[in-house]
């Protein structure tokens, strides 16, 4: 008896055994796979555009001039907590759709006032003392069911910090001013929610 219950006892804990080794990959996996890969930040906050001439329903050669202020909750390095940018894009556009190219200069702070690091220099940040990053970018507008405008924007860092990273940035200009596209003046400025994703090449 004592023989058979000590054989039983060792074959079911050779079974528990069998299956936490097969669970437990998956489940790492699983978990690997929630999380971003490459981010080194993700920034939210607001942003304010202008338009010159203003977007009207007819597509024309507009200037983009935009200025957004930014946090980054999730950045691997506390220098880079916060961020203004800005820049300036061009394109043929309306206010239902258009591409535009252009660049944008980010301006980093830590949540503390700027300051120039000191610390040793990172493969993905470039030189710690970079307060600034310029990005080459390229955008899509396209209008949403609910009539916001939403752009997003897709780049290369071309100098600075982040040097080499790619930079996404999605804007979505509220429907409340639209109106405006129907005046022969054109929608002149708008603003709204933006986010920005930085990410390893």
């Amino acid at each position: 008896m004592n023989t058979t219950g000590s054989r039983k006892a060792r074959k079911l804990a050779v079974a528990v055994a069998v299956m936490a080794a097969t669970l437990t990959p998956a489940t790492q996996t699983a978990h690997a796979d929630d999380r971003p890969t490459g981010a080194l930040l993700v920034c939210a906050g607001t942003v304010a555009a202008s338009y010159a001439p203003g977007l009207t329903f007819a597509p024309r050669a507009t200037s983009v001039a935009s200025r957004a202020v930014v946090g980054c909750p999730l950045s691997t390095d506390s220098r880079f907590a916060s961020a203004t940018f800005g820049g300036d894009s061009a394109g043929t556009l309306s206010c239902l759709l258009g591409p535009a190219s252009g660049t944008l200069t980010f301006h980093w702070g830590n949540g503390k006032g700027r300051g120039k690091g000191k610390g040793k220099a990172s493969p993905h940040h470039g030189d710690p003392g970079d307060t600034t990053s310029t990005a080459s970018i390229h955008s899509l507008a396209a209008v949403r069911p609910n009539g916001n405008i939403v752009t997003v924007s897709t780049g290369t860092i071309t100098d600075g910090a982040f040097k080499g990273a790619t930079v996404v940035t999605e804007v979505t200009l509220l429907a409340s001013g639209q109106a405006a596209c129907l005046t022969p003046q054109g929608l002149t400025s708008a603003s709204g929610p933006t986010t920005v994703t930085i990410t390893r090449v």
